[in-house]
């Protein structure tokens, strides 16, 4: 099976084009049937499936106040034109209250929250923020990649932050995995296999995967924890990817 997923960073918004859009405000034309149309298929002929299996995956919009635009230009109308991240994280309580966390409308910018997508311990995708939009997957954040330290400050409150230019992914936590514990049981292999699965269809390549660890700059983030980054690049690796 050859598959291929076509995501793009549009619709944009610039501040030099329209006044800054606050995340409070900002409402999405994001549907659960645009998510559908888009999210699933995964159709060209530049990438293929190393196992022959398709994940089951399944669709849970956020509420759109979890979720807003992608910028052209940061908050001081300087271009944002970052090449696409992913960053890894896990859900620590399980994906269903996470979920719940992300459809639920929150007023309180600090509150807003999401993923683009989470993978539950059976291996289900479960896509949430369409990619094309920016989720709230971290605060302070900044990349520390090849070409030096990258972020996009697009509030005049909150710091700079990653979210602009990555796709937000996390795994769901095992059972033991749901304090504040440095370490647990792990990942199964279905979550493993559906997260090789998942990236190897988005334009990035392996030196611009990352982890909310890595990312963010409060000190206080772990995940996602215990998790083990050989073998899932190995999992990766086994798709003929064009990147």
């Amino acid at each position: 099976m050859m598959v291929m997923v076509a995501i793009a960073f549009f619709p944009l918004k610039s501040h030099s084009m329209a006044p800054l859009q606050y995340k409070a405000t900002i409402v999405s034309p994001l549907t659960e049937a645009t998510l559908q149309d888009v999210l699933p298929k995964f159709t060209d002929k530049n990438t293929s499936v190393a196992t022959g299996s398709t994940p089951v995956e399944e669709v849970a919009p956020a509420d759109p106040s979890n979720y807003g635009y992608r910028y052209l230009t940061d908050i001081d109308g300087n271009p944002a034109n970052n090449a696409m991240i992913v960053v890894l994280h896990e859900t620590v309580g399980s994906a269903n209250s996470a979920i719940n966390t992300f459809q639920t409308p929150h007023t309180d910018e600090n509150s807003q929250v999401s993923y683009h997508s989470l993978i539950r311990r059976n291996g289900n995708i479960v896509h949430i923020v369409h990619p094309q939009m920016r989720a709230f997957g971290a605060g302070n954040s900044v990349f520390d990649g090849p070409n030096g330290p990258e972020t996009v400050r697009t509030h005049p409150v909150f710091p700079g932050s990653v979210n602009n230019f990555a796709y937000h992914t996390s795994l769901e936590s095992p059972s033991d995995g749901r304090g504040n514990q440095r370490r647990h049981s792990g990942y199964t292999e279905a979550q493993y296999q559906s997260l090789a699965w998942l990236i190897a269809h988005l334009p990035v390549p392996d030196e611009r995967i990352t982890t909310h660890e890595a990312v963010d700059q409060s000190g206080s983030r772990m995940d996602p924890r215990s998790f083990d980054g050989r073998k899932f690049l190995r999992l990766l690796h086994g798709y003929n990817r064009p990147y």
